[in-house]
């Protein structure tokens, strides 16, 4: 039986977490006092637990994102994040932010992810938690300006960034629009996961996987395409799926709705995560623990989805050697 105890107890693999989204809320706070904003307007950070659409839960980044503006207090939502995940045995996870949404007091995309690393770097002095970076790019921003985002990544040579994404609104600014950009991360070297049928359609998710993407971010659009279903399937791609964010969003209506049992039945491969710990008021262990009571999940299962995030994530064949020895040992 997989109870919350159980479930917190066990090593877990997470590859889809939004900086931004998972501040802790105490954290906020301190940087709310800070920086001289109003407290209270973090009651907003919180999405409400069904939103109309992805749209309203969008806005409660219009609140957080203010105080992630400087090195300082990027590098301590880092190291808090970091804080937060490894009092849950989360032994691996890879966070994604966008580092163009920092700029409003004029920080340079190479201090933006620096201060990121430096604070995950210092964590992982306290912490067990292995942690390595996707940096997103945003749907409605121009080429020129994505180009020159991957421009400044190679130019880097940040070890820690291993991973290239994209978000954003999938139904205003499709796959189609984002090939030259997604080209120049893969040449690059960097892995490619992509937003893709969160709220769109099925055909979002093949042209994600056309473009290069191993990963799809959520992709539940799929639960009406057995066709897609099955090219999922054979091409091994593996969706990062969202529970708690997917309803919240109402890309599924409801749990009796939520398809893990479907993909799992289907052999589509999946993983398990947060999306915006804060934002979405949730753990990776409550997420599990959710799908545990509405879908029936069992601690095999929960082992295999692990190990699908081991084998699917952006880290170094070292490192997911590592990381399966660990889950292969801890998992009954």
């Amino acid at each position: 039986m997989l109870d919350h105890k159980t479930i917190q107890s066990l090593p877990k693999v997470e590859l889809h977490c939004h900086l931004d989204g998972s501040v802790p809320l105490d954290t906020l706070k301190k940087l709310a006092r800070k920086e001289g904003l109003d407290e209270e307007l973090l009651a907003r950070a919180t999405a409400p637990k069904k939103c109309a659409d992805l749209r309203e839960y969008l806005e409660s980044f219009d609140i957080i994102l203010p105080l992630l503006q400087s090195e300082e207090n990027l590098a301590i939502a880092a190291y808090d994040l970091i804080e937060q995940v490894s009092k849950e045995n989360v032994c691996y996870i890879e966070i994604r932010f966008a580092p163009l949404l920092h700029q409003q007091q004029g920080l340079q995309v190479e201090q933006i992810i620096q201060a990121v690393v430096d604070g995950i770097k210092k964590a992982q002095q306290t912490f067990d938690v292995r942690a390595n970076l996707i940096i997103s790019a945003m749907r409605h921003h121009t080429d020129q300006q994505n180009a020159d985002l991957v421009s400044r990544l190679k130019s880097m040579i940040e070890p820690a960034v291993v991973g290239f994404d994209f978000a954003g609104d999938e139904q205003q600014n499709g796959n189609d629009k984002i090939s030259a950009t997604t080209t120049l991360a893969l040449n690059a070297g960097l892995g490619l996961t992509l937003h893709s049928g969160e709220c769109g359609c099925a055909q979002n998710v093949v042209e994600a996987i056309q473009l290069g993407a191993t990963r799809i971010g959520h992709g539940v659009a799929i639960r009406n395409s057995p066709e897609v279903m099955k090219i999922c399937a054979e091409t091994k791609t593996l969706l990062e799926l969202c529970p708690t964010s997917n309803l919240q969003t109402n890309a599924i209506p409801d749990w009796d709705a939520y398809p893990l049992r479907l993909f799992i039945d289907n052999g589509v491969a999946c993983c398990i995560n947060t999306d915006n710990r804060t934002v979405s008021e949730t753990t990776l262990t409550h997420e599990y623990a959710l799908l545990a009571s509405h879908c029936q999940l069992t601690v095999a299962e929960m082992k295999q989805l692990n190990i699908n995030a081991i084998n699917g994530s952006f880290a170094s064949d070292l490192v997911k050697k590592e990381l399966l020895e660990k889950v292969t040992l801890s998992y009954p």
